[in-house]
């Protein structure tokens, strides 16, 4: 088993947030892809740096215009705001009338950026492509013959939408995944077990018949992102059937979510997917700083069991977990299920 991280990772360092009407430090900090490496270092995987990802394989996931602002617009904002070193919108379009892209950088950032704890700055455009080409590298790996490949990405992706960034998330790695495993197979899933609902992958995929998503998430009625992962969102035209949501009650534990992943496995099974790509957040254990579904480090286990005996080429891309003392030991207890299963064939 083998794990991929890129050098562009390493010591980005997220500006301020606006969180719970305060501004604060990021709780997306660099000691987590530290805490991650140091797991892979210690159970003796092989730690592979990947190439840059192809401009054309980004593009083939994210709006042309997206990608240009979160690349550019820090060396050019100076000559509008000049002395500001990080952009974060005070501003969004509104739901009732159509928005256009405005020119000003200000308006940009709420055009494309979902949410005020999601900064850009200079250093952001390279840690994003770094955990981007992680991803792809990682699913690359598994398409040579790689049972299971492990992508420490760092920012993560699931909230990221093909045109916006959100959620300390700018590229989305788990669709960049499954757009790799594309290439190869005609079906490919991918399971999201973050405590939050992927947002911005069901967005990429939710008109799409060959890619099913499942999320399992907090309720979204009182859960970040909001506003989306409800039950009754199963995909539109051609999608229809192909996006499964699995919102739990605030607190459910054990039991319940593993209930529910039961439900997302049977679907995949029935899907007959080729290729799998699991959104690894750790954020549901019950010790994280973010979460609210109090799964237990045995429960990981036993998640990490049930997708194993998938026994799918399968890559886990890294999103949430923000308890760094105790991330790192819920990673080791899933890494080390499909470890053993990739020992035994």
């Amino acid at each position: 088993m083998r794990a991929v991280v890129s050098p562009l990772q390493r010591g980005y360092k997220s500006a301020p947030v606006f969180f719970r009407g305060k501004l604060v430090e990021s709780q997306d900090t660099p000691e987590r892809l530290e805490a991650f490496i140091a797991v892979v270092r210690d159970m003796g995987l092989d730690l592979i740096e990947p190439p840059v990802i192809a401009d054309a394989l980004l593009k083939s996931v994210h709006d042309p215009g997206y990608l240009e602002f979160v690349a550019e617009a820090p060396g050019r904002w100076p000559d509008m705001m000049p002395g500001l070193t990080s952009l974060m919108p005070n501003i969004y379009p509104t739901r009732h009338f159509r928005a256009r892209l405005p020119l000003h950088y200000l308006g940009q950032a709420g055009y494309y950026l979902g949410d005020m704890v999601s900064p850009l700055t200079a250093q952001t455009w390279a840690a994003a492509l770094g955990s981007a080409s992680s991803a792809a590298h990682a699913a690359s790996l598994v398409l040579a013959g790689e049972p299971v490949a492990y992508a420490l990405c760092r920012p993560s992706g699931h909230h990221a939408h093909a045109d916006m960034g959100q959620g300390f998330c700018f590229l989305n790695n788990a669709a960049i995944a499954a757009t790799v495993a594309r290439t190869r197979h005609a079906r490919v899933a991918v399971i999201d077990i973050d405590v939050h609902h992927g947002n911005g992958t069901q967005h990429i995929f939710y008109d799409r018949e060959d890619v099913f998503f499942a999320s399992l998430h907090s309720d979204p009625d009182m859960t970040y992102p909001f506003f989306v992962g409800h039950a009754d969102e199963i995909g539109t035209g051609r999608g229809e059937g192909f996006n499964l949501n699995l919102p739990l009650k605030v607190g459910s534990g054990d039991a319940a979510y593993l209930a529910a992943l039961d439900i997302a496995i049977e679907r995949i099974r029935r899907f007959d997917a080729g290729f799998l790509v699991v959104s690894l957040g750790l954020d549901a254990h019950e010790s994280d700083l973010l979460g609210s579904l109090d799964v237990t480090s045995q429960g990981f286990v036993e998640i990490a069991r049930r997708l194993a005996a998938l026994r799918l080429p399968t890559v886990l891309v890294q999103e949430g977990g923000y308890t760094v003392s105790e991330v790192g030991l819920v990673l080791r207890s899933v890494l080390s299920v499909f470890a053993k299963t990739v020992k035994q064939g």
